[in-house]
C-alpha cells in the first residue's frame, strides 16, 4: 500500500512539474494598440502568432497572448500597415503598438494607374496632393483647390461662375490642333471636366498627378496630356464610428478693383466740353450718381457649405458615408450654384481570398448662370461699363425702374429688369457607381474585376415673360434635356514580389472596355400671354426644335 502511495505521489509531482516547466517556457505578451492618426485605441486588431493562432484587441485596444520565446507576432488591420515583433525570452513582455495608416500616409504612397506604389519606387514624375489641401479650400470643386499645389500643373479659371470648371494643363500645351486636357480618373472610372463640381472635395482622399510618359503610358493615347487620378475616402479602423461635421461660411467679391468710370459730375463736364448738351436737364441729372459696377456686381456674395461624414471599420469591413450641401452665390446677378451630394464607399473581406466593395455617388445641382453674352446694354456684365452714371436702375422706393411704366430714363432697357424678366436655370442629376471583386489566386497573385456606371441627366429652362414691354405681350419659353450613360469594365491580374526586401517587382496585365451613349433634345415656343403660365406647352407656336437621337462610342483596350 505504501509502495502504491509513493508511486502515485511520484506521478503527480512529475505531472505538476512538467506543467510548470511548460508554463515557464511561455511568455505573456500584453499591450495596447492605438492609431497614429488620432491616438485612439483600436478594436479588432488581429494579433497573430501563426496560422490560426492569435487574438484580437478589445474595446480599449489592449490584448494578452501567451507564446513561446522567439515567436514573431504580427499586428494587422485593414487600412493600416502591419507591425511585427519577435518575442524575447522573458517571463512577461509589454509591447504597445502605434498603427500607421496605410491609406492616409500620402507621403509614403501614391496612387498611380491601376494600383498603389511606395513613393520611392516610382520612377516617373508623380505629385500627390493631400486631402487637407482640398477640403479646407472654400471652392465648389477640387480643380480650383489645386491652384499652386502641384509643380507643372496650370489651373486657369476663365469665368467667375461658381459652377464652371477650370482649365487644367500639365507641363504646358502639348498639342496645337488636338485637346490639351489631362485624363481624369475617379476611383478607376474615367470622368470629364464637366463633372468636377459633382465631386465633394471633402470626399477626396488623395490626388495623384502623373506627368511624364513613363507614368501615363499604361493609359495609352488618352493620357498624352497627363493623368490626374482621384481616390475617395475609406473608413478608418476604430472602436466606434467616426462622425465628422464641417461647416464653412464665407463671402466673395471681385478680385480686382473697379474700372475707373466717370461719375455724374465728370460725365456732365465731358458732355458740355464736346457740346453734347441737347435735351439734357443737368439740374435733375446732377442729383443722380450711380456706380454701375456696384449695382451689377455683388461684393458680399454668400457661400455656405455643410458636410457630415460617418466612417468606420472592423478587421473585415470598412465603410465611408457622407452627405453634403453647398450653396454659393455668384458675384454677378443671376449666378447661383447649389449642390446636394451623397457618397457611400464600402469594402468587405468575404474570405481570405476574396474582397468585394462598392463606391457610389449621388449628386443633384441647381445652377443659374449669369448672361455674359456679347457687349450689349441688356446684359448686366457688359452694361456695367456702358451705362451712364445718371441712369438710375431703381425707383425711389427701391424697386427696379421699368420701361413698362416709364420710370427707366436711360436708353434701351434697364439691364437689371431685363435679367429679372428673362431667367435661365439648369438642373443636373449625376450618379457614379462602381462595384468590384478582388480574388487572391495565390500568394501575391491578385485578380481584380471592376464594373462602373456613370449616368448624368441635365435639363435647362429659360423664359421671357409677356408682361415685359419689349416682348409686346408675347412671351417665350424653351427647354432642353440631355442624358449620358457611360459603362466601363476593367479586369487586371497583378503579381508582386520582392527579393531580400530590396528589389520590388510588379507585373500587371489588364483589359478595359468602355461604352458611351447619349441623347438630347430641345424645344422653344412663343406666344405665351400669362407670366404664371410661361412654359413651352402654353406657347401658340414652336420656334425651334432640335434632337440628337443617339450618339455612341466604344473602346476596348488591353
Amino acid at each position: 500500500m505504501k509502495i502504491n502511495l509513493k508511486l502515485f505521489l511520484t506521478i503527480l509531482l512529475s505531472a505538476v512539474g512538467g506543467g510548470l516547466l511548460y508554463a515557464q517556457n511561455l511568455v505573456k505578451v500584453s499591450g495596447v494598440v492605438t492609431s497614429a492618426d488620432d491616438g485612439l485605441p483600436m478594436v479588432g486588431v488581429a494579433v497573430m502568432a501563426g496560422p490560426g493562432t492569435g487574438v484580437i484587441t478589445s474595446l480599449d485596444g489592449d490584448y494578452v497572448i501567451e507564446v513561446a520565446p522567439g515567436t514573431e507576432l504580427t499586428f494587422s488591420s485593414i487600412g493600416f500597415e502591419d507591425d511585427k515583433v519577435v518575442v524575447p525570452s522573458v517571463e512577461t513582455f509589454t509591447y504597445n503598438v502605434v498603427m500607421q495608416s496605410e491609406a492616409m500616409n500620402l507621403d509614403d504612397a501614391v496612387v498611380i494607374a491601376y494600383g498603389v506604389r511606395k513613393k520611392g519606387t516610382v520612377a516617373g514624375s508623380v505629385s500627390t496632393v493631400k486631402s487637407e489641401k482640398l477640403e479646407n479650400t472654400p471652392t465648389a470643386a477640387f480643380d480650383q483647390a489645386l491652384q499652386g499645389q502641384v509643380a507643372g500643373l496650370t489651373v486657369l479659371s476663365s469665368t467667375g461662375e461658381p459652377s464652371a470648371s477650370a482649365t487644367m494643363t500639365i507641363r504646358g500645351t502639348n498639342s496645337i490642333n488636338s485637346g490639351t486636357s489631362p485624363l481624369y480618373i475617379l476611383d478607376g472610372v474615367e470622368i470629364s471636366a464637366a463633372d468636377f463640381n459633382t465631386i465633394n472635395p471633402a470626399d477626396i482622399e488623395s490626388m495623384s498627378v502623373l506627368k511624364d510618359a513613363s507614368s501615363t503610358s499604361i493609359y495609352g493615347a488618352r493620357a498624352a496630356n497627363g493623368v490626374i487620378v482621384i481616390t475617395t475616402k475609406r473608413g478608418r479602423n476604430m472602436d466606434r464610428p467616426n462622425i465628422n461635421y464641417r461647416m464653412q461660411l464665407g463671402w466673395s467679391a471681385m478680385a480686382h478693383g473697379n474700372w475707373d468710370l466717370m461719375n455724374t459730375a465728370e460725365r456732365i463736364q465731358y458732355e458740355k466740353e464736346i457740346g453734347m448738351t441737347a435735351g439734357q436737364n443737368y439740374d435733375y441729372l446732377s442729383k443722380i450718381d450711380v456706380n454701375w459696377m456696384d449695382v451689377v456686381f455683388n461684393d458680399a456674395a454668400m457661400l455656405q457649405s455643410h458636410e457630415i461624414a460617418i466612417s468606420g471599420a472592423t478587421d473585415k469591413t470598412n465603410y465611408y458615408m457622407s452627405g453634403g450641401y453647398y450653396d454659393q452665390e455668384g458675384i454677378a446677378p443671376g449666378s447661383l450654384f447649389e449642390r446636394y451630394s451623397m457618397r457611400f464607399n464600402f469594402e468587405h473581406r468575404m474570405a481570405e481570398w476574396l474582397k468585394m466593395g462598392s463606391n457610389t455617388m449621388f449628386n443633384y445641382q441647381n445652377i443659374q448662370q449669369a448672361d455674359e453674352g456679347s457687349y450689349a446694354l441688356v446684359t448686366p456684365i457688359s452694361a456695367s461699363r456702358f451705362m451712364l452714371p445718371y441712369w438710375n436702375p431703381f425707383k425711389a422706393d427701391g424697386s427696379l425702374a421699368s420701361v413698362n411704366d416709364g420710370s427707366w430714363k436711360g436708353q434701351g432697357q434697364n439691364p437689371m429688369e431685363w435679367l429679372e424678366n428673362n431667367p435661365l436655370s439648369y438642373k443636373k442629376y449625376k450618379v457614379i457607381s462602381t462595384a468590384f471583386a478582388e480574388f487572391t489566386l495565390y500568394r501575391n497573385l491578385v485578380f481584380k474585376s471592376q464594373f462602373s456606371v456613370d449616368f448624368s441627366h441635365v435639363t435647362g429652362f429659360s423664359q421671357s415673360f409677356p408682361s415685359y414691354l419689349p416682348n409686346q405681350g408675347e412671351g417665350s419659353a424653351s427647354r432642353n434635356s440631355s442624358d449620358g450613360m457611360n459603362l466601363q469594365v476593367t479586369n487586371t491580374l497583378t503579381y508582386r514580389f520582392d527579393i531580400d526586401n530590396t528589389h520590388d517587382f510588379n507585373f500587371l496585365i489588364g483589359q478595359e472596355g468602355q461604352n458611351y451613349h447619349s441623347e438630347a433634345f430641345g424645344v422653344a415656343t412663343k406666344g405665351q400671354t400669362n407670366d404664371l403660365l410661361t412654359d413651352i406647352q402654353q406657347g401658340t407656336r414652336a420656334t425651334s426644335w432640335n434632337s440628337t437621337a443617339s450618339s455612341d462610342y466604344s473602346r476596348m483596350s488591353f
